[in-house]
């Protein structure tokens, strides 16, 4: 079958898969139990690295996955959102499944769950990416999985998942208030629901106190240890839009001019977590060398995340979307590029906290140009986006302007910059994915 018709069939069967979200349901963890078991429990073939949290845990597991491979496994990894094509979501050793291997692992399961009186439409789509993921992985003898959990931890289909060898916890902030709740208690409360009996918890050494209590408290009832990187210092001994150079010392680890392929402030938080669960993988006498560490920290690609797409004028794309993320892009924005003039481009979804991810925009931007992603469901109109920024500006604050797309809104963007601007598209993962499909390079695989 020729490579068009296979892709086509794969889309075909995309469109069928329910598409309801079905993260608050708390019967799912429990058939996706179920689901696994009738399947062989794949996921006892490899080791696992379950990593939850609000904010970067898209790096995280990239750096991770980047180690292990230096070192020379077989490394799946499970993530989303995806920023360009859903098979993104499931990878090998860095390559998304193909069309092919998702539509035959898809028919591998099928027939178990007819088994169990149970039909394909049973299984939302995000589970079954999670599904077919599992059993891939086993069918490819992967030796380490990077699986991060979609939204919370609680009723997340990932944690169907047995007891992992690592449970990485990232910052845990305010997001998906609805469903998770509205502290960073709750939050915490929901996504330390992943930590299991014999696993290992490792988590920020500046995580939020109230998150860091509900960590420890769920670590202690399931008799588990909690490590974190304590006397920790970062220092970056060299930035740029490009990459970083990086030391980092600690209890648990000393190093020196590490080259990480990724910028931002916000990424040194990530990179000590990684560090640290890299050492407590060596205290477990896993092999992970030195050298490994450098290679798989240069080597990482993380689109979407500070990505440059074009140097004149500058236009870099972010996916920030919530306000934590968004402090820490501006933050990131501010260190990378002093005294440039920024353009945001901006489009969120109606179920974000935009006003507070205004707040930390708006002080820093020369215009703010909105724009309503490409997900009829979920999207705020540009316009009302515009509104509420209006009302957040104070005299003197930026230009608002409002266009419907954001092919549209960058395009504006390019026009009215000058030698000193920089663009940043950022509020949501669906706005970069957009730029993507407008074929804008850099955010492929």
């Amino acid at each position: 079958m020729d490579t068009a018709t296979v892709t086509k069939k794969y889309q075909a069967l995309l469109g069928r898969l329910n598409q309801a979200m079905l993260a608050d349901n708390r019967q799912r963890v429990p058939l996706l139990r179920r689901i696994m078991a009738h399947l062989g429990h794949p996921d006892h073939y490899f080791h696992v690295i379950h990593i939850a949290g609000t904010n970067g845990k898209g790096s995280t597991g990239a750096m991770l996955a980047s180690i292990l491979r230096a070192q020379g496994y077989q490394v799946g990894r499970f993530s989303s959102p995806a920023i360009n094509d859903d098979r993104e979501q499931l990878q090998l050793n860095g390559h998304w499944i193909s069309p092919a291997e998702f539509i035959d692992t898809y028919h591998e399961i099928v027939p178990v769950l007819n088994n169990m009186d149970l039909q394909a439409h049973d299984v939302s789509i995000f589970e079954w990416f999670f599904l077919i993921s599992m059993v891939w992985f086993r069918n490819h003898n992967v030796q380490w999985a990077v699986v991060e959990a979609g939204l919370g931890g609680l009723y997340d289909a990932t944690n169907a998942l047995a007891s992992p060898q690592l449970t990485v916890f990232t910052k845990i902030a305010l997001d998906h208030t609805r469903i998770l709740g509205p502290t960073i208690r709750a939050i915490a409360q929901n996504k330390s629901k992943i930590i299991k009996p014999h696993t290992t918890v490792v988590t920020l050494a500046d995580q939020h106190p109230d998150a860091r209590a509900v960590l420890r408290t769920e670590a202690l009832n399931q008799g588990v240890t909690l490590v974190t990187a304590e006397k920790l210092t970062m220092t970056t001994q060299r930035q740029t839009v490009n990459g970083m150079v990086v030391s980092a010392h600690s209890q648990l680890f000393d190093w020196s001019d590490l080259h990480v392929n990724v910028s931002g402030d916000y990424q040194l938080q990530n990179l000590s977590l990684v560090l640290t669960a890299v050492a407590v993988l060596q205290r477990q006498q896993v092999a992970l060398t030195k050298e490994a560490v450098r290679v798989g920290l240069q080597r990482i690609v993380l689109p979407g995340r500070l990505t440059v797409l074009q140097r004149e004028p500058l236009v870099i794309a972010d996916g920030a979307h919530n306000p934590d993320g968004v402090a820490a892009l501006v933050r990131s924005v501010q260190t990378l590029l002093p005294g440039r003039d920024l353009i945001y481009v901006v489009g969120v979804l109606r179920d974000k906290a935009y006003p507070q991810m205004l707040k930390r925009i708006l002080p820093t931007a020369s215009l703010l140009i909105t724009n309503t992603p490409a997900n009829p469901e979920r999207a705020l109109p540009a316009g009302e986006l515009a509104h509420t920024a209006t009302r957040l500006t104070v005299t003197g604050g930026p230009e608002i302007v409002v266009e419907p797309t954001m092919v549209a809104a960058l395009a504006l963007a390019q026009r009215r910059s000058t030698a000193n601007s920089a663009i940043i598209v950022t509020g949501s993962f669906y706005v970069v994915r957009e730029l993507q499909q407008a074929g804008w390079k850099g955010l492929g695989q």
